[in-house]
């Protein structure tokens, strides 16, 4: 099995050899007890017309002839039961090992998708991501036990072949007649069905797709009533993926029905030769109906070979997906030489910055410096580049060019691990794992305390609330936070970046879901949490920059002003317009000088 990821697979059974070696032996002995069976066929049916040579001959000649038949029985049967026990325990092992693969596939796919950049979740389709970790791991599954079956289908038509040799070797000669014309509908098939497996693995993952979709937007689409319409969108994505799977189906029986008249033509060529034969005396009919049976048996593994390959292309597509994915690398990674970071930093500065999303300039040439303890805000219209800073600083993403330093040194010098370690982040959706209240706030540190964990509850001012859910702190809340409201959800986010007490805080729209009432108590969660914080603040209500040192606006992407808001409302016409916007006091109520500097109505840009 060839694809990008494979050295994946050698390295999860390197440890498991004796699974492999059990397989493999289960496998060869299953396939000799099989030649073994039609062989003691021949044998019972010659002592039974009395044909001379042979074990039973040897048997009869010593104990009798009935003595003889008994005793080839016997064998016979012990051969069976033989080999049913050790296909039993050939199966058991078979999943055994496709246990050993998915498991650890699938731990693999999920450590490795965790260790990938930020960009590479931009750019991937959740549903894509999802099919690769269940789907798609099951499809490898499947795979790996196609596979298995080719190993052991391929020795058990050894095995009879090595049979139907000892029986006649002409009638094997004739029995190949027909064998290159199996190989047609083999290739054939495979083409079609792998242009049908990426087919169906693309329309199953906009299938997922379409489900999150309506998981996470029922909200809207109850208010607008979009039922009907979300409905039949899911239905059609859902048609689409179905007729790709009945096309698949099709292709693959037609190539069955071939196959099967194949085989009843290699029989009926057999049976008309063999018949000649015994006519002519050059073939005895015990041994004409044992190649029989040993042709007949042939078929099945032959049939099986041709299954395991259309199933290895059937899911080819999933097989390379993961492979795909096992293969990306970080783009954000600790380069050569990256040197620990040491303290608290002292000062954050950006130094001739620019960003881009593939063609899109986000940040052109940003400039500004941040000391420690000091609290900036970041304002500007949508679309300014107010997040994607943020994300510069956390190094989500690298900058285009220039440089994000801490105390003077380039981000791209310091470990990762040292720069998250004194980072702390609240968003304006706060996401709460599937887990204990406890949990999550503990989330912010390894092996914190309870105690540790109430106080930043307290601190958060959500510890009496917690309290009182059915089971207080190891009350279990869903994921995004379900079963809080939004401002309890948000605090708990709080305690959770409160509890890990690093130096840097990047708030970003930590306030704007939430109503008033829930609003004045995350901010007063949030003045705590900011205390000796060196804290970066998104923000569109300029009103809750009231705290803010230091405002950086921005407009496109550059920088429009750096200062504080007295200095900002002399100095930066965007800024006076975005506070007379918004009503934010020391603007006048009546008129909001633009950019040009002329006075206008506030009406004319509310």
């Amino acid at each position: 099995m060839d694809f990008p990821g494979k050295h994946y697979l050698v390295s999860l059974f390197r440890r498991r050899k004796g699974l492999l070696f059990r397989f493999l032996a289960t496998t060869v002995a299953t396939s000799l007890l099989s030649m073994a069976a039609i062989l003691l066929i021949r044998e019972f049916l010659d002592g039974v017309l009395g044909n001379g040579g042979g074990m039973a001959a040897w048997v009869a000649s010593a104990f009798g002839p009935t003595a003889a038949l008994w005793f080839v029985a016997t064998l016979l049967i012990a051969t069976y039961v033989a080999s049913s026990l050790v296909t039993f325990d050939n199966q058991v092992t078979q999943q055994r090992i496709v246990k050993v693969l998915e498991l650890g596939m699938m731990e693999k796919l999920i450590r490795h998708i965790l260790g990938l950049s930020v960009p590479f979740f931009d750019r991937q389709s959740h549903g894509d991501i999802i099919q690769a970790i269940r789907t798609d791991v099951s499809q490898l599954r499947t795979v790996v036990l196609a596979m298995a079956r080719f190993v052991l289908n391929t020795c058990m038509v050894v095995a009879l072949f090595g049979a139907a040799l000892l029986l006649s070797v002409r009638l094997t000669l004739w029995s190949l007649v027909v064998l290159p014309l199996a190989v047609i509908p083999i290739v054939l098939t495979a083409r079609r069905i792998l242009a049908r497996s990426f087919a169906v693995r693309r329309t199953g993952y906009v299938l997922y797709d379409v489900i999150l979709q309506l998981l996470q937007g029922i909200r809207v689409i109850k208010v607008f009533q979009g039922e009907d319409a979300e409905a039949n969108a899911a239905v059609e994505k859902g048609r689409a993926y179905f007729d790709q799977l009945i096309e698949m189906v099709r292709v693959r029986s037609l190539a069955s029905v071939y196959l099967g008249s194949l085989s009843g033509l290699g029989i009926v060529v057999v049976i008309v030769v063999g018949g000649f034969d015994v006519m002519n005396g050059r073939l005895e009919w015990p041994s004409l109906l044992a190649f029989l049976m040993a042709l007949r048996s042939i078929h099945g593994p032959l049939n099986q070979v041709n299954a395991t390959y259309v199933t290895v292309k059937n899911n080819a597509a999933a097989v390379q997906r993961i492979g795909e994915i096992l293969e990306a690398r970080p783009e954000v990674v600790d380069v050569p030489g990256a040197r620990p970071l040491e303290g608290k930093p002292r000062t954050v500065r950006f130094d001739e910055v620019s960003f881009s999303y593939g063609d899109e300039q986000v940040l052109e040439r940003v400039s500004f410096e941040v000391d420690a303890g000091e609290t900036i805000g970041i304002v500007g219209p949508s679309g300014a580049g107010k997040t994607t800073l943020l994300n510069l600083i956390a190094r989500f993403y690298d900058p285009s060019s220039g440089r994000v330093l801490l105390d003077g040194r380039d981000l791209r010098d310091i470990r990762l691990s040292d720069l998250y370690d004194r980072i702390a982040v609240v968003t304006q959706d706060p996401f709460l794992f599937s887990a204990s209240v406890a949990d999550n706030i503990a989330f912010g540190r390894d092996g914190a305390s309870r105690e540790e964990i109430v106080a930043a509850a307290r601190a958060a001012g959500i510890d009496e609330e917690i309290q009182a859910l059915p089971d207080g702190y190891d009350t279990l809340i869903g994921i995004g936070g379900h079963g809080l409201s939004g401002g309890q959800a948000q605090r708990v986010s709080i305690a959770r970046a409160l509890l890990k007490d690093a130096p840097i805080l990047l708030l970003d729209e930590a306030t704007s879901s939430l109503d008033s009432i829930s609003e004045v108590r995350v901010q007063k969660a949030i003045d705590r949490l900011m205390e000796g914080r060196t804290t970066f603040i998104v923000a569109h209500r300029l009103s809750t920059l009231r705290n803010a040192g230091k405002l950086v606006v921005l407009d496109a992407g550059c920088v429009a002003g750096v200062g504080s808001h007295d200095e900002l409302l002399r100095e930066c016409p965007l800024y006076v317009r975005l506070c007379g916007a918004q009503n934010v006091a020391g603007q006048s109520e009546d008129t909001v000088p633009p950019a040009s500097g002329r006075p206008i109505p506030i009406t004319a840009v509310r």
